[in-house]
């Protein structure tokens, strides 16, 4: 086995500058163009960091915040990968306090690659909470999105909440999730038992991971979200006096393709490369 340890940096006001005793990632190609029409802001996941940046400019003077980790490998025989990798990218953050008072908010948040993939963004949310009076009510939302998109995958109305989601599997774009069979998901212990349990495509599993945020591991135990390409989310809650409305644009095709990647140059470098003596004086 291969173990990682974290070290995290956060509240970050600035992209952080990697230290010089950091390994290097080499950049793999740009992504095809995502197969889906969904876009936040004009942005979809994939594209490249500038033009997030741009978006943020934009949309007001300040400096977008971020949050950073220095991710360190190491094998069972000592040799030792370090890299940083910027989880993410955000501009109108009202901070934890802002939220417990509920002030007015709207945040946008791009949940970004390493290196590897030029740091291009794998999840784009957005999060907007002003009074009532401000914004569209339930259906009034509803109508027009589906204007723009179509009817989603999955209508979930209750009172003055409802979650909108759009899903798009391997196939294309999934009319409706309810309607799919369940599939199942098998395991077989050491003990020789086998255990299956059912799932539905795009939906929250246990079985794999259900968010693009890049953890190390090897072997792997889990793929994410297996299956299924992205997910359009609209989450919609009316409270007394303001409303909560949360836009979620995640790409879990990307999210595959990024891990796969990272972790293959994680592992090439620990285990393929010959080690070089240090010149420290002794």
């Amino acid at each position: 086995m291969i173990r990682s340890s974290l070290t995290l940096a956060v509240a970050l006001t600035s992209l952080a500058a990697p230290a010089l005793a950091e390994n290097e990632l080499t950049s793999m190609d740009a992504p095809e163009p995502r197969p889906y029409p969904y876009e936040i802001l004009g942005l979809q996941p994939g594209d490249p960091l500038d033009d997030v940046l741009a978006v943020y400019s934009e949309r007001g003077d300040d400096d977008p915040t971020s949050e950073s980790d220095v991710l360190r490998v190491q094998s069972p025989d000592g040799a030792v990968f370090e890299f940083t990798y910027q989880r993410f990218s955000r501009i109108g953050d009202v901070g934890i306090n802002g939220r417990l008072a509920k002030v007015d908010q709207d945040q946008v948040t791009a949940m970004l690659s390493s290196d590897v993939m030029a740091q291009r963004p794998m999840a784009i949310h957005r999060s907007i909470r002003k009074p009532s009076d401000q914004l569209p009510e339930p259906l009034e939302l509803k109508a027009q999105l589906e204007e723009t998109y179509g009817p989603p995958s999955r209508v979930e109305i209750s009172g003055r909440e409802m979650t909108l989601t759009y899903a798009w599997g391997e196939d294309g774009f999934i009319a409706d999730l309810d309607a799919l069979p369940p599939l199942v998901h098998e395991e077989t212990f050491a003990s020789g038992t086998v255990r299956q349990t059912e799932y539905t495509l795009c939906s929250n599993a246990q079985h794999y991971r259900n968010n693009v945020e890049y953890h190390f591991e090897h072997p792997r135990q889990s793929d994410i979200k297996t299956g299924c390409v992205a997910t359009f989310t609209v989450r919609y809650r009316g409270e007394p006096g303001s409303t909560v409305i949360g836009f979620s644009l995640e790409d879990y095709q990307l999210a595959r393709q990024h891990m796969a990647e990272l972790d293959r140059q994680i592992v090439e470098a620990l285990t393929g490369e010959e080690v070089q003596a240090s010149d420290m004086d002794l």
